[in-house]
């Protein structure tokens, strides 16, 4: 009587980089995003400016006030 049985080998591969590469990749990620967050309030700025809008709304004095510090000279009218 012969008896088949099925051995499974698993082998890892230890990667020393490996915890530093996801490290920096969600660094670069949340980055990135602050980075397009500025961008678009940058954007929204730049186009309330251009249609006019009152700084006594809300929504405009918030986008106006974290805005501001980074408004350059050229840009100011």
């Amino acid at each position: 009587m012969t008896v088949n049985t099925v051995s499974e080998v698993q082998t890892t591969q230890i990667e020393p980089e490996h915890q530093q590469r996801i490290s920096t990749l969600a660094v670069t990620q949340v980055v990135w995003l602050l980075l397009s967050i500025f961008e678009a309030l940058l954007a929204l700025r730049f186009f309330l400016k251009l249609n006019g809008a009152k700084p006594v709304s809300p929504i405009v004095a918030v986008v106006y006030g974290l805005t501001g510090l980074f408004r350059l000279r050229i840009f100011q009218f």
